[in-house]
């Protein structure tokens, strides 16, 4: 990409004679000048041209005038080209290709007519025909010299794409689709080159840059940047198979470089607390990523269809899904766009086993997600994964879209991909991303029914172990419990009948309500009344506990109820009548008719020895004996009567 400067990096005296040099071609030109003075005039539009394309960040002062003086240029240009046209327009475009500053002018003047006549509907130039054919044959001429060039002369871009989005209905050329994919994805959203100022130039004093991201914000190019997508999908619409492909490897890099060097950019600006900077420089990410969703829809619609092969399909799909995973953060608004993109290629890739692996393997892995490679500058260290809203935005649209496809994902892909990430993120602080985890683990416990059954079901029961283990050391503080009462509830459903790690389950439950509980003051009546306040952890817990007694297998329900039982004799008698009624109420609401009579006689037996018990509670419990001993009469007589 050409060096971008500003006009005053030699010296004072050098913008003083800028200066001088602008207000005499300035002062030439209005002295009404035509024809005599050409040579004179060709050599100031020369000068003008090499000046304006070496001095991107120059003051607004210069700028006035040099739209003045390109005006006035274009007015001399406008009767010499017209008249050249209409003698020899062949041999004039011939002349144009090899023209040094030819390009610019032709661009210059396209903008220049279409913003003179934007309200016109059927063309945005309100000249004659021919005149209108000759400059878009011109601009094709000039587009050919761009993609041949890369973009290199982004003033040159800038022009091409003002002019191509206001200049009406513009038939395909391959020239024009590869100049639109360059000066949208270098200019209009120039964030390769807002990175590389941060990035290269890390102890840089970030005002300068800060007032250039300003000004690209507000200026005619950005808020133009609808238009020109708009023109550079219809360009897409109509390319052919040879055309798009290389368009859309250019989209989809781009989605991936802007994904790792914001994480960068954004980690180092927010060190040097330059949170204002990271704010307007994602204005533009967030531009970028409409764009990138608007031509993803394009693409779905274009070329998913019956004319490619089937490989050709899945690996456009993944590519989409990849590319949105990218560039997820910036997703600041509900698109029907957006999801429409998704279920279009999501459709695809869940039923084919090899699509499915080759997405998922395309997620960050744990060794990623925890350490920093930073950037040539920055030497690898520990990350704090959990502050890195860029990474986490892309592996929840991961964990999002995995439960849709984890019937066609192999067992081996799960374990080395999915679960070292799963189990990572279930101990993010943000209880939403949390969750996510949690449900990627309810999913793949659903999941079955394919050729790997054996291994999948090992998997299951290996990982439950850890996943119980995981979620109890983070319960209350980080663990969401409807995160974790969903994975509990699909794997006690899901697991063979007296599983190992059924049991595990249980047990473990019943040690961490027990801890929570007894962490609470047991004088607190009115707390052991109604389980709020401090109590709520533990009777959520309590809670899973009296719902697992309808889901786990006959073979698990005698341990249960056993343990289940022993935790409740040890509460306060306050908490003891607020569970059995619950559980009263409960199993009389069932219609089990093989649970319900063993249930029946274990919260009879449950009733009798909480009235019964009080001599073997806690010592500090000893001294409300009486008082408990008449409670729990009265809940047993009451619960029996019930019963």
């Amino acid at each position: 990409m050409q060096k971008r400067g500003c006009i005053n990096t030699k010296s004072e005296a050098s913008n003083e004679m800028v200066s001088v040099w602008l207000a005499g071609s300035r002062y030439f030109l209005k002295s009404g000048v035509q024809c005599a003075n050409r040579r004179r005039l060709c050599f100031s539009r020369r000068r003008c041209i090499r000046l304006l394309r070496t001095s991107r960040s120059a003051t607004h002062r210069y700028l006035k005038i040099f739209k003045e003086l390109l005006s006035r240029l274009m007015e001399f240009y406008d009767v010499t080209v017209m008249n050249t046209y209409n003698k020899t327009s062949s041999n004039f475009l011939l002349h144009i290709s090899l023209c040094e500053y030819a390009s610019f002018c032709i661009a210059t003047r396209m903008v220049r007519k279409s913003r003179q006549n934007s309200s016109v509907v059927e063309s945005a130039i309100e000249t004659s025909a021919s005149e209108n054919s000759f400059f878009k044959d011109c601009l094709e001429v000039v587009a050919k010299e761009l993609a041949a060039t890369r973009g290199a002369d982004y003033h040159l871009v800038h022009c091409m794409a003002l002019a191509l989005a206001r200049s009406g209905s513009v038939s395909y050329r391959p020239s024009i689709l590869a100049t639109l994919a360059l000066a949208l994805l270098n200019e209009v959203f120039p964030l390769q080159h807002v990175y590389d100022k941060i990035l290269k130039f890390p102890e840089e004093n970030r005002a300068s840059l800060h007032d250039e991201i300003k000004d690209h914000l507000s200026s005619f190019l950005f808020k133009e940047a609808g238009a020109i997508t708009a023109v550079f999908c219809n360009q897409y619409a109509h390319a052919n198979e040879d055309s798009r492909s290389p368009v859309e490897s250019l989209v989809w890099d781009y989605c991936q470089s802007v994904y790792s060097w914001h994480r960068q950019a954004t980690l180092l600006l927010k060190g040097q607390g330059h949170y204002q900077l990271i704010s307007d420089m994602e204005k533009i990410a967030e531009s970028a990523f409409l764009m990138i969703v608007v031509f993803a829809l394009g693409v779905t619609k274009h070329r998913l269809d019956t004319r490619i092969d089937q490989d050709t399909h899945l690996q456009i799909s993944v590519k989409i899904l990849v590319s949105l995973s990218c560039m997820e953060y910036f997703r600041r608004m509900r698109l029907p766009e957006y999801m429409d993109t998704i279920r279009a290629v999501i459709v695809s890739v869940q039923e084919n086993e090899s699509a499915c692996a080759t997405f998922i393997e395309s997620m960050p892995s744990y060794h990623h997600l925890i350490t920093y490679d930073g950037s040539s500058n920055q030497p690898e260290m520990e990350h704090p994964w959990s502050t890195d809203e860029v990474q986490t935005a892309r592996v929840v649209f991961f964990m999002r879209v995995i439960p849709t496809c984890v019937d066609r994902l192999h067992a081996s892909v799960f374990r080395n991909a999915v679960a070292p990430v799963m189990f990572l993120y279930m101990g993010h602080p943000n209880a939403k991303v949390a969750r996510c985890a949690h449900s990627v683990f309810a999913a793949f416990v659903t999941s079955g029914k394919d050729l790997d059954q054996d291994e999948r079901d090992l998997l299951k029961e290996q990982l439950v172990f850890y996943y119980i283990q995981r979620s109890l050391e983070g319960y209350p503080r980080i663990t969401p419990f409807e995160g974790m009462a969903s994975g509990v509830a699909a794997l006690v459903r899901n697991l063979p009948a007296g599983s190992p790690s059924t049991f595990y389950c249980v047990s473990s439950l019943i040690q961490k309500a027990t801890s929570l509980c007894n962490a609470v003051d047991d004088l607190e009546i009115d707390l052991w009344k109604s389980w709020e306040g401090e109590l709520e952890p533990p009777k959520k817990v309590l809670d899973l506990l009296l719902r697992l007694l309808s889901l786990v297998d006959i073979q698990v329900l005698p341990h249960l109820m056993k343990l289940l039982a022993q935790l409740i004799v040890q509460l306060p008698s306050n908490g003891q009548n607020a569970l059995l009624n619950q559980l009263y109420q409960q199993i009389a609401d069932s219609d089990d008719v093989i649970r319900k009579p063993a249930l029946v006689s274990w919260v009879q037996s449950l009733s009798y020895l909480c009235s019964q018990g009080t001599d073997r509670k806690r010592p500090e419990l000893v001294g409300e004996s009486a008082s408990a001993s008449t409670t729990g009469t009265i809940s047993l007589n009451r619960i029996s009567a019930r019963l």
